[in-house]
This record gives C-alpha cells, structure tokens and sequence, in this order.
C-alpha cells in the first residue's frame, strides 16, 4: 500500500529537520497537538515506529531515517513546483539579497544561481559572501545559507543536508613526517585550521575520541586553507566537496580514515513564510530541490 497522505508526511519532514515536535509545529504553523497526531496517524497507517519519544529528546528510528530522507526529497520538490506555478501567475520580481559563505557559494551554490537567474529573469540577485554570521535583518538580507546548528529558532529553516568533513593532508607532508594513528598524535603535527585553537570530535575505532589541538596556520577561508594544506603545510580539516577533487586526483590523502568526524548541517533560512517577500519562498524552495541528491553530503 502507498501511503499518499502529503500533509502527514510534510509533518514528518518538518520533524525530522527540526528535531522536536515544537520545533515541527513552529515551522508549519500548527499546535504541537497537531503534529503529535500527524505522526501518530502515520506510523499507526505504516505499522512502524518512526520516533522513539523521550522526556528529554526524540530520536528517529532506522526506518524513520529512511522516511525523513524520501519525504524531505517529495516535500522539497512539492515546494518548488508549487513556488514556481506562483512564480509564473504572480512574476515575482525585484531584489533578492542574500548572505553566503565563501566556499559553499563558489564550489555548491554558483551554478544553481545561474539557473534561477535564468529561469526568473525580473528577480535581481545581491549576494553578499562572507564566512562572518550576518545579521539578516541589519544587513538587509532576504536570506542566508548557514553551517551548523542554528541559535534564533524564530528564523524558518530549509534543510540542505549534512556536509561531511575529512582529516586530510597532501602525500608530500605525509612522506616527510610520520603519520598519525589516532586524533591525540595530531598534536605533533602541523595542523591548518581556520581558528588558532579547535577542538576535534570523531567517532573512532575504539569508540568516540576528542582532541584540542592549535594551529601553527590558521587561515580564515576554507579555499585558501585547501591550497595551504594541498601545498605541504600540514594536515587540516576540510568538507567533502572541496576535498574530492584532490583525493580523486591524488594531492590529498585522507588522514586517519578509520575516525569518522560529526557532519556539519547545511540550512536555509530567512524570516517569515515569505507572504512579504515571495522570492526567499522561490528561492528557498529552488535551490533545496536543486541540491537534493547530490554526493557531496548527506541528505536530511
């Protein structure tokens, strides 16, 4: 049996991006009550367990995982059908300003703004790069595109997925210098980082393992630390998608590949449902659909 309840699961989606069931009914606007029954009638119609509820938090199932990932992939690509028959009756148009940082904007999020910019040609793209957190309402901005956990639950939130990251360092470095067999020998290494002082959590083969480490380069641009560490100056930490031309070309070696390092969350956000600023509704929903299925990182 398919199950064809779109709104149920939207409500699942939501839960599954945000995390809890208020968080869940902020996003779409519902009581809590709502949501609970949503996802209640869901898994009482699929005969699985999707949540396993807590007092103090709510953790997916494995099939609950599987779910989030196909209903936040129909949920992403029901909203850019529906943002773009708007599009077409209302002909957005205007200034879309918005706040990206550095890497992601060049390498991910550049030839998707080419296609939008194609597609709505009345919209005016500003795009401000920056690896600083702008303030969106001081600077203006529609929206922007932030890396890890968020700290104003008031702003909405589209998930990009989770972008994984890897210890890497170039075959150079690792010829002239020992290499390391567990997080703490990083400590007698060179380390390029983009803070002078970091920590480094990873779940490894003995189980989870952290380690503080400074940096003797600490460059402030994920591009420049690439070239940095592709060039011989130590061993740094860098996303997937700017590190798999280089493993793929061989100029980057993965360090310590049996310690798995936590995957950062890639978000969306803006304020408001867009009924003020229909084009961050458009544009949310056009480049979350876009990014669906890419290999560099991990889906919701």
């Amino acid at each position: 049996m398919i199950y064809r309840n779109l709104n149920h699961l939207a409500t699942f989606a939501a839960l599954a991006e945000t995390g809890s069931f208020a968080g869940a009914a902020r996003r779409l606007r519902l009581p809590t009550s709502t949501v609970s029954e949503h996802i209640a009638t869901l898994e009482r119609n699929l005969g699985l367990q999707l949540v396993i509820r807590t007092t103090r938090q709510n953790r997916l199932t494995e099939a609950g995982r599987i779910l989030a990932e196909g209903a936040a992939q129909k949920v992403a690509r029901m909203d850019a059908t529906l943002a773009e028959i708007e599009a077409q009756s209302g002909s957005p148009s205007g200034t879309l300003r918005l706040s990206l940082p550095f890497a992601f904007a060049a390498v991910i999020v550049a030839p998707a703004l080419a296609r939008f910019a194609a597609r709505y040609p009345s919209i005016r793209l500003d795009i401000q790069v920056s690896n600083q957190i702008e303030d969106l309402i001081a600077g203006g901005f529609d929206l922007a595109v932030r890396i890890g956990p968020l700290e104003d639950s008031s702003m909405m939130r589209r998930s990009l997925g989770t972008m994984p990251q890897h210890i890497v360092a170039s075959p150079d470095y690792l010829a002239r210098r020992t290499r390391p067999t567990n997080l703490a020998s990083l400590a007698q290494h060179c380390m390029v980082a983009i803070r002078p002082k970091f920590t480094l959590a990873a779940q490894g083969p003995n189980g989870p393992a952290t380690q503080h480490l400074e940096a003797q380069v600490a460059v402030n641009d994920p591009l420049t630390l690439l070239a940095v560490i592709r060039g011989g100056a130590g061993i740094g930490v860098v996303p997937r998608f700017l590190a798999q031309d280089g493993l793929r070309e061989g100029s980057l070696e993965i360090v310590l590949p049996d310690y798995r390092l936590a995957a950062a969350e890639m978000s969306i956000v803006y304020y408001g449902l867009g009924v003020a600023n229909p084009r961050a509704d458009l544009f949310a929903a056009f480049l979350q659909a876009e990014l669906q299925g890419q290999s560099t990182w991990a889906q919701p």
